[in-house]
């Protein structure tokens, strides 16, 4: 892999509010015809649309981030399905060969972190099997104790979420589990993974 990520790597995204309507209503749809995988805790309405709504604007992020750097990217979700989803989020090209290639992108939360501790100490929220040709994280933080002069961030905010980097299939061998679930995690934390720069040369 490339040398560490850092602070200055991540990508900060926003979206219009016609983008993030577009969120709205695909969550509200999704969230209420979705199937909870079996390893995942017992969600209810609010957390579930929470969650959903999170994925769903990662995905837009991640693919007007392509289509702002000429990249091929189109949702590969069906957002009409009543079943749990394949694992993977976005279809891209290969550069050169056009082949499709899939893309899962991963949204998570941190309520005590900024952007340089969840490069340090958080992961790419997946399992082994669940990897794709390429892995993305996005991450959400809030700011429960700000300093002086500066709003408290309790909720998910556009302001607050960058996407971090991203996984090759093959970049992650070790995988361990999360110290309070049973759910696998991978062993190397954010910052060993590659910038989202790094990616524009892989896709047409």
């Amino acid at each position: 892999m490339n040398q560490l990520i850092t602070e200055k790597d991540i990508v900060y995204m926003g979206l219009e509010k016609s983008e993030i309507d577009e969120c709205i209503r695909t969550a509200m749809h999704l969230s209420g015809n979705i199937i909870d995988r079996s390893d995942l805790h017992a969600r209810d309405e609010l957390e579930r649309f929470i969650n959903v709504l999170m994925g769903e604007v990662a995905e837009l992020m991640t693919i007007k981030w392509l289509h702002n750097n000429n990249k091929y990217a189109r949702s590969a979700v069906n957002k009409t399905s009543k079943t749990p989803d394949l694992g993977h989020d976005i279809e891209v090209k290969k550069e050169n060969t056009n082949d499709l290639l899939l893309c899962s992108v991963k949204s998570s939360i941190s309520y005590k972190l900024s952007p340089p501790r969840i490069l340090e100490i958080c992961k790419l929220a997946t399992k082994k099997s669940e990897l794709r040709d390429i892995n993305i994280q996005v991450y959400f933080w809030l700011t429960l104790s700000p300093q002086s002069d500066n709003n408290r961030v309790t909720v998910p905010s556009i302001r607050q979420s960058a996407i971090i980097g991203w996984f090759g299939k093959n970049d992650l061998k070790n995988f361990s589990t999360y110290n309070h679930e049973s759910r696998e995690a991978p062993a190397d934390t954010l910052k060993n993974g590659r910038t989202m720069n790094s990616l524009l040369s892989y896709l047409a």
